[in-house]
């Protein structure tokens, strides 16, 4: 079954009186391989990112900065399940190819994602309503 994946971060993550570090490129374990498409996006209060999935590629997201609700539907399973994750994060989860994701941010601020892949292109398609 084809299923997003909760990469933990407890033994990679630092933190201090200033805050938390993460390398989410070593946590992905693409520290020694290429990454494409590395960007940063913001999810404001009652949005969604995505609904879309990727033919050809593997995609990582570092949601962090607040809670968000993670809904995921895969070929073989073709009913939407949902993950909340109630906590501020760091969270890196992992997208194999095929399996349709959206994020959504039904917090009172906007949290954030930190989304690469294992190629610089993939291909995304749209996924279906919810």
């Amino acid at each position: 079954m084809l299923e997003p994946r909760i990469v933990d971060l407890t033994a990679l993550k630092r933190t201090d009186e200033r805050g938390w570090s993460i390398n989410p490129v070593a946590a992905s374990g693409l520290d020694t391989g290429r990454i494409g498409n590395l960007h940063v996006v913001s999810v404001r209060p009652g949005t969604a990112r995505g609904n879309h999935y990727h033919t050809d590629a593997t995609e990582w997201l570092l949601v962090f900065g607040g809670p968000a609700s993670i809904v995921w539907r895969s070929p073989t399973q073709p009913e939407p399940r949902e993950l909340h994750l109630k906590e501020a994060g760091p969270w890196l989860l992992e997208f194999p190819p095929l399996v349709e994701h959206a994020i959504e941010n039904g917090a009172d601020s906007d949290c954030y994602l930190l989304a690469f892949y294992d190629r610089a292109e993939p291909t995304t398609l749209k996924g279906e309503p919810r």
